[in-house]
């Protein structure tokens, strides 16, 4: 399981994170180099159950999260859900705010004592890989 990381993010940041899970998987690209899980995936139901099993089903393949906190991940209803799922787990959970955003630090981070980190590539592959 080492450097599976689950991706979690808000809807409104969809577009955004799909590049990054684009670089973190390409080997051509060096600056991100790690396994994704993520639920990138629309559905085409709003079955809570069955979001809820999709989200255990692919957290349980990893090593930890990564938020993605944009604009506004804090209105997110999914975000939290999955935060509180990977802690359950006994994984740990890492947040970076994705570049160029300047959103509030939702609530469950703080609820959970989660650091807020500013976005780089950098961060992102120390957080992926540590």
């Amino acid at each position: 399981m080492a450097n599976v990381v689950f991706f979690s993010f808000s809807e409104f940041d969809r577009k955004v994170v799909v590049t990054i899970k684009g670089r973190a998987v390409n080997s051509k690209y060096k600056g991100l180099d790690f396994k994704v899980k993520d639920l990138l995936k629309r559905w085409d139901t709003e079955d809570e159950a069955v979001i809820r099993q999709a989200i255990s089903k692919n957290i349980k393949g990893t090593s930890r999260t990564i938020v993605f906190v944009g604009n506004k991940t804090y209105k997110s209803h999914w975000v939290p859900e999955e935060v509180e799922m990977t802690l359950a787990a006994g994984k740990p959970v890492y947040a970076i705010r994705l570049k160029d955003t300047k959103g509030v630090k939702p609530k469950f981070l703080i609820d959970n004592n989660i650091t807020l980190y500013g976005w780089s590539e950098a961060r992102l592959q120390n957080l992926a890989t540590r």
